[in-house]
Parts: structure tokens; sequence; C-alpha cells
């Protein structure tokens, strides 16, 4: 007997109001189990039907033992019935392995697959998507779902979404957050039904009219549950008044006046899964199918169990309570038959994860043996699917399953492990699992295991890995022959070696390109660029790197690869920047966010932010650096590793410094800044120096760093923060050993050459600090002359600025005739645009030079002009003021400067910048 539709009418009416809108919307229906979601999202469901809206169904189920994707698996396969997937069939069959062989697909293409299930969505027309208990869906269907609600916005879909909310997986939770900034998105949330509508609804159950004071009692100890309610409304004539504590005693009674063979096939049918499959009840209690099936007769019209569209449990409550029917020991041996019997049907391979579910279940008891082996076809499944949370999962428990598996077992599902944790952007777990794996590798002996660790670490840079992936590099590389395992080691063994600057890292990235380019294998081809790009990182390969880029990103586009096009593009954006082709640069960013948009993984959105951060850095738009910077911490603070994060954080307080507003950051993660990772040790302490802590910098300041290889990735950055260092401490011979290293590099820019997270200005202006040091004052200016134009002509505005005051600094030093003057005029430029900038400190540097005499930034605009030998004539011309406004202009300028005629402003003076 099923309950009358009693108290969600209004819910139900603004449900059927956006449905009729017929725009792309998804509703989260929420409440506590019982409280009626499923109910209204049927009645929605019969609107749908009865206005010509298509209505299909996906349900998640509560056992592990459920594929990736599994409620849009049953969406998809309804939808196919009448709208068949055409072209997309391959794409689908990643979710659906029904519609086909799909192609083999890579990690970035996940994006690809959610889009393809996009188009087929919103290409069906009026369509009515119900989501049923999301709070049990695996993170990949959660996912979907948030892509989903950003891509339907004007196609007539609606999606239904019901969850309790009270148990949310982390991953519905995460979800949940992202769906919150959406505005298709809406939330519904029932509660329980009036003490009026609890005696309506018991009424509607009893056939007649039932006292107020029972309706009252009732509606106390269900507190309007509904289905609360309905149990308590079944057993009402067999208890008089006595009411049960909880809705499993409910259901409970209900189940006692069943025959004990209809409860012993609820209880098997339980243990299975939601869904009733007869013919496999029958096979694990060893009973003749008709008796199940005469069983499952009473059980459906004791309304336990449904029988439309199949055979299922009316409410994961009433299989619950089924459950505890089974003691323990039976419930074990019913999952081990249950496994088996699955084993030998002929869908086995594609119920892996059901078939995992059963055998891990059966533990302690069961085959852990079996349980290893199918959990970890489940998941590669899983990883083929690109579900890499399930994977994780899924390998952990494989290896929990048999712990005294072979070592060489071990390590391969460590290894796989490790990688699904990797493909999440959990780069600490990911490499705590793959030095297990490594440990299990070697004591195996097996070659080629250990180099399948080794290269388990290819997509993924950290320096936190080389030493390990050096040492299994060596170990495996003598015994492998030439072919591509070979080429793709020796890629990630020269991208391990780029880190320490190795003089082996050139003639092993050659060959490995060399014999990738000789196969001509994909991955191995990928590898290798990517590792000769690492080997090349160095100013002097900018110029190759652009080709490697160029390389690279035609591999993309020919394969449709985004992830390929991503790095050709980051490649030729680093390579842009330390040219000085800020311009080019700028216009690939927005380029790499097209391709970082579908590759889709956090890994791939920190290099995008960490690169526009560069970019808006050094133009001097500093909150808005400021902001991304941010971003970009959130992304990886919680487990991005430590040296991305370390990254992360000393960008941002890169930025924060030029306007002064540090301190926040300092106290935040004061241990990554104030005792800095080696790696990023001379860069913090060159920014302390210029920020006023003197004893941080000098705890950070190696001066044998300058004597020592230096990565080619971080040669221009360590070498210049040494100048600055060797400066504050007075260090003559670290800025000429400095001067001397940077000389050939003058006329590019500072930043890394693989991966820039800060610019830094033209090299030229170290080459200034370092010569002063050295007391080669004509040097300095000669070299600060140079920086301030290479900064002005590429757009680099703060550097001008900071080039400028540097410059002033060092006339002041020299001072020959003329000097004092130009030295003032400089600083009096310099604060100018600092202040238009915010760059607090470097106005208060200034300061310092300028005293009292300070120019507005019109007469700083209009000196600089002057300076440059233009007439007055011109001036007025270029700022677009009359030629008697000038003319007031130069005259205070003058004043101001303590200067007596126009020839006293130098005529190289720097422009006014951008």
């Amino acid at each position: 007997m099923r309950a009358q539709f009693v108290g969600r009418r209004n819910e139900l009416d603004e449900l059927a109001n956006r449905l009729r809108a017929g725009t792309g919307q998804v509703v989260l229906v929420s409440g506590e189990p019982g409280i009626g979601k499923t109910r209204l999202a049927h009645e929605l469901t019969a609107v749908a039907e009865a206005n010509g809206v298509l209505a299909c169904w996906g349900r998640a189920v509560q056992d592990d033992g459920s594929p990736s994707y599994w409620p849009f698996r049953q969406v998809l396969k309804l939808l196919a019935r009448l709208h068949a997937p055409g072209p997309l069939a391959g794409d689908l069959s990643l979710l659906v392995p029904e519609f086909g062989d799909g192609p083999a697909m890579s990690p970035g293409e996940r994006f690809q697959v959610f889009e393809a299930v996009t188009e087929y969505l919103t290409g069906v027309g009026k369509v009515l998507i119900v989501l049923d208990d999301l709070q049990w869906a695996d993170p990949p269907t959660v996912q979907l779902l948030v892509h989903l609600a950003r891509a339907i916005r004007s196609a007539p879909v609606m999606i239904l979404v019901t969850y309790r909310d009270t148990e949310i997986s982390p991953a519905l939770s995460d979800a949940l957050a992202s769906l919150a900034r959406e505005e298709t998105v809406s939330r519904i949330r029932l509660t329980g039904l009036s003490e009026t509508e609890v005696a309506v609804q018991l009424a509607s159950l009893t056939g007649g009219t039932v006292a107020a004071d029972v309706a009252a009692a009732v509606s106390r100890r269900t507190g309007g549950n509904p289905f609360f309610v309905a149990e308590v409304g079944r057993i009402l004539d067999q208890q008089g008044t006595r009411l049960p504590d909880a809705v499993i005693d409910a259901v409970r009674v209900r189940m006692d006046a069943l025959s004990p063979e209809c409860r012993e096939m609820l209880a098997a049918a339980s243990v299975l899964g939601t869904d009733v499959d007869p013919a496999l009840v029958a096979a694990v209690l060893g009973r003749p199918l008709d008796e199940v099936l005469a069983s499952m007769d009473e059980a459906l019209q004791a309304g336990v169990l449904s029988g439309l569209d199949g055979w299922w449990f009316t409410h994961d409550l009433v299989r619950e309570a089924a459950r505890l029917l089974m003691p323990t020991a039976r419930r074990l041996a019913l999952h081990a038959r249950t496994a088996t019997a699955m084993e030998q049907r002929p869908e086995a391979v594609q119920r892996a994860a059901e078939i995992a579910h059963h055998w891990l279940e059966a533990l302690p008891a069961g085959d852990a043996t079996k349980a290893a082996e199918w959990a970890r076809r489940a998941g590669d499944v899983a990883m083929a699917q690109l579900a890499w949370e399930n994977a994780v999962s899924l390998y952990a428990r494989a290896l929990r399953a048999a712990p005294d598996m072979p070592d060489v077992d071990r390590a391969s599902l460590l290894t796989n492990k490790g990688i699904a944790q990797l493909r999440q952007m959990d780069i600490v777990g990911g490499e705590e699992t793959l030095r297990q794996a490594a440990a299990s590798a070697r004591k195996s002996g097996d070659v080629t295991m250990i180099a399948e660790v080794a290269l388990a670490m290819e997509t993924v840079s950290s320096s936190d890995w080389a030493t390990l992936g050096k040492s299994l590099s060596d170990e495996a590389l003598p015994a492998l022959e030439d072919g591509p395992l070979r080429s793709r080691l020796l890629a990630q063994h020269a991208a391990e070696l780029s880190f320490h600057g190795s003089p082996d890292l050139d003639a092993v990235s050659a060959e490995a390109l060399a014999i990738a380019d000789r196969t001509q294998d994909p991955r191995a081809l990928r590898a290798a660029l990517r590792a000769r790009q690492l080997a090349l990182a160095g100013p002097e390969g900018v110029h190759e790197r652009v080709s490697l880029g160029d390389r690279m990103l035609t591999i993309g586009v020919t394969d449709a690869d985004p992830e390929a096009m991503m790095w050709g593009r980051l490649w030729r954006f680093d390579a842009f920047c330390q040219l000085g082709r800020m311009d080019d640069a700028e216009r690939e960013l927005a380029l790499i966010k097209q391709s970082v948009a579908k590759v889709r993984t956090k890994i791939a959105r920190w290099h995008y932010l960490r690169s526009e951060i560069a970019i808006e850095h050094v133009r001097g738009r500093f909150a808005r650096a400021r902001e991304l910077a941010s971003a970009a911490i959130d992304l990886v603070k919680d487990n991005g590793g430590p040296v991305v994060l370390a990254i992360s954080v000393s960008t941002s307080a890169l930025v924060a410094g030029m306007t002064g507003d540090e301190d926040a950051i300092i106290a935040e993660y004061n241990d990554y800044l104030c005792h800095p990772p080696e790696m990023i040790s001379a860069m913090i302490g060159a920014w302390h120096a210029q920020c006023g802590r003197i004893e941080i910098a000098r705890r950070c300041f190696v001066p044998a760093q300058v004597h020592e290889p230096i990565s080619g990735m971080r040669r221009l950055s360590v070498l210049c923060a040494l100048v600055v260092l060797a400066e504050q401490f007075k260090d003559r011979e670290t800025a000429a050993v400095a001067y001397r290293r940077l000389l050939p590099f003058e006329d590019l820019i500072q930043c890394g050459g693989a991966g820039v997270v800060t610019i830094e200005g033209a090299v030229a202006g170290s080459l200034g600090l370092a010569a002063a040091v050295c007391d080669r004052l004509d040097d300095a200016v000669r070299h600060l002359r140079r920086a301030i134009e290479i900064n002005d002509r590429v757009g680099l505005p703060p550097y001008v600025a900071t080039a400028t005051l540097d410059l002033a600094r060092v006339l002041a030093r020299r001072d020959r005739p003329g000097d004092a003057a130009e030295s003032v005029a400089l600083a009096q430029s310099a604060r100018a645009m600092a202040e238009q900038m915010g760059m607090r400190r470097l106005v208060a540097a200034a300061e310092s030079l300028t005293g009292p005499r300070v120019l507005s930034p019109r007469e700083g605009e209009i000196a600089r002009l002057v300076a440059q030998g233009l007439t007055n004539r011109q001036i007025a011309a270029t700022v677009h003021i009359s030629v008697r406004t000038v003319e007031t202009h130069v005259q205070n300028i003058l004043g101001k400067l303590g200067a007596t005629g126009r020839a006293e402003i130098r005529p190289k003076m720097p422009g006014s910048g951008r």
C-alpha cells in the first residue's frame, strides 16, 4: 500500500514551475533519510511525463562495488534507447562500456569525456534527470555533476539531485561548495510533516480516521518523517498505540510477519545489493529459483520489495533492516559465494568492481588472494575511466587484503596507487606511496619494475623525489635495451638531474630524444622533449626552448592532446619572458588558459596561475597579482607538496613586498619564509634584504653558492639574488664572481628558465649592482642605464623604477660634475613612478636621495622628457599641454633640483615606462 502524497505541494509546485521554464538548471533536494526526497522526485517525474518532458533516473548505491560514474551510466543507458549517441559513443563509452571501445584516454582528457556527456545530454531535447541518493556517489560522479551545472545554462535540461544532508561525503561536500557559486543551482531542504499532515498520511495508510492522540504520538515519535510515519502506520493494527523507538525497529516488526523463507531471501538479497537478482540469490542460497521467486512475491505483497522495472528494495532503510537479519559468519560466506558465482558469468570483466566488493567483504573468512586480485582489476578499470579517486581506494584495499603478496606484485600495486594519487595532485601522498613501491621493487630485484617505479613521476617535477628517482634510474638503465622504455627512463633521469645542475644532463637528455625520434613512440617522444627542455633551462638555451615548445605544441595540435598543447605553450611562455618578449608572453598566456581549461587538473591550473601572477606582478598590477597568488596557495596548500607550496608562498611574498604589505604572509608562513628550502634560500634571502630584515637575509646568504653549479632553470634567479645579498653585506668577491657569470646574459630578463614564477627585471640591473659593489662605478652606470632601457622597452614598470633609483644611488657615489643633479632628478623620477604603482618601500628609499625637494608625478614625467633632449614645444605635444605650462613646469623642476639649466638634467634619463 502506497501512502498518499502529503505535505510537499509547495515544493512540487516550485519544481514543476522550474521544469516548465525550460532552462538549464540543477536543483538540490536534501534532508534526512526517509524525509521524502525520492517520493518528491517521483511526483516531479509524473509531472514531466505529463508535459512531454523525457525523464530518466540514476541512483547512487551504498555498496563499494558500484562502478565509477554509476548514476550517470544508468542515465546514459536509458537515454540511448531513444537517442543513439552516434559519434559521441566513443567518448561516452568511458562511462558506459556497452557503447563500445572508445579511444585510450590520457589523464588530461577527463574534460573531453565530460564535454561529450554535456553535448549528448544537452542535445536530446527537454529532459529531466534525477540523480538519487548522491551522498553515496563516487568523486568522479559529483565532479561530472559540477561540470554539467556550469554548462547547461541555455539547454532545456533540469537535473534534480537528492541527497542525505546527514551523511555527506567529502567529495559531495566539495561539489556542493562549488555548486553554491553557480547561478543555475538552487536548493530545497525537506523537513518533517506537521501533525495535521501526519494524521492525513496515517488515515491514507489505515483506511480510516486515526485518533488525534495517536496521530500526535506518532508525530512526536517520528518527527514527521514520512517514511517512519508509513512504517508505524503499517503496524498500528498489530501494536495498538505502543510505538517503536526507531524506524529500523518499525521495519523489523513488519519483517517479523513474513515467512522464514522470505526473511532468508531478503537477508541474502540485502547482502548482494540494492537491486535484487533472483537467479543470483537462488545460486548463493542453493535454493530452486521458483522458491526464491515465491519469496519475492511475498516480499512484494508486503511492500518490502518493488517489482517495477526489476526487483529492488523499496528503501535503503528496508534493506538495512533486512541485512541485520543475517549473522556475520553467514554474511561473509554469502559474499564469497556471490563473488564465485559472478566470476563465472560472461560479463565478469565489466563487473570487476562488484566482484571485488564481494571478495573484500568476505574477509577475513574469504580468499585474500582473490580479493586482492579483483580489487586490482577494479582499480585498473577505474584508472582507465580516469576515476583516479576510486582507483586509489581500490588499490589500497587490494594491498590491505593480501599483506603477504610477492614483492614485485606489491611494488606494482603501490606504483599504480601512487600514480593515481599524483593524478589528483596529491603530490605528498603519491611520493610517499612511490617510496614504498621503490622499496618493494628493490626487494624483488625486477629491473623492469624498478624502471616503472622511477617513471611514475615522469609528469611531475619534484626536487623531493629527485635523489631517489636518480638512484632508481641508475639501477635500471644499465640493464635496459634501446627502446621506448629506455628513452622514457633516460628522460626521467634527465629531469631529476636538472635539479642539481649535473654536467651529464645534456648528454642524457640528448640520448633520450634521439631514441624517441628513432622509435617515434608517442609517450617516449613527449617525455624526451620535456627532458630536453629541462636540460636547456639555462639562459644559454633560451632560443632552443622556443623551438622545443613549438614541437610539443605541434604534437598537441596534431593529436588533439590539450596537455601537450599546454606544455608547449608554457615552454614558449617561459622562453619569451626570459628573452624580454613580454607582449608575446602575455598573448601566449591567453592560449595557455584555453589548454588548461581542457586538461582540468590542479597542477595544470597551478601552472597557469604561476604564469599569470608573474605577468601581473611585472606589469605593476600588484592588486591582481596578490589576488592570484592567494588563489595559487589555496590550490596547493593541502596536498600540492612542500616545494610547490614554497614556490607559491615565496611568489606571494615577493608581490606583497613590492607594496610593503608582506607582514600578513610572513605571519602565516613563517617557516617557509624565514627558514626556506635550500632550493630557494638565496631568492628568499634577497627578498628579506630588500624588505629590511637583515638578520634573516644573513641566515639565507651562502656565499659559496656563487662558485657552485646551479641548475639551469634557477641560474639567473640565484645569481641575481646573490648580487643583492653581496651588496647588502659588502661582499666584493661574491659580487665579482656573480658579475662574471651573469655578463653573457645582460640582455635577458631575470626569471626561471623552466617554470617562470617571478620576473625581476633585466639582468643588466644586477650587473650594475654587482659592478657597484666592486667599486667599478662607470661600469655600474653603463649597466644600469642599459637595464632602464630594456625594462622600459619590454614593459616592466616596477623594474624601470627600481633600476632608476639604483642608478641614482650609483651617480651619487660617483659624484662627477652633473652626477649629483642627475641623481636627484632620477630619484625624483623613481619616486613618482613608485608612488603611481603603490611601491611604498621604493618611495621611502627615493626620499633618502631627494630630501624635501619632491617632484610631482607630472613634473617627474616632464623632467624625464627634458633629460631626453626634447624642446618645450615637443614636450607640450607629447603630453598634450600648452607650451606655457611646460615652461612653468621646467622652471619649478630646475628650482626643486637646484639645477641652473636644462643641461644639468642628463640626456639619458629613463622614459616614462608603460
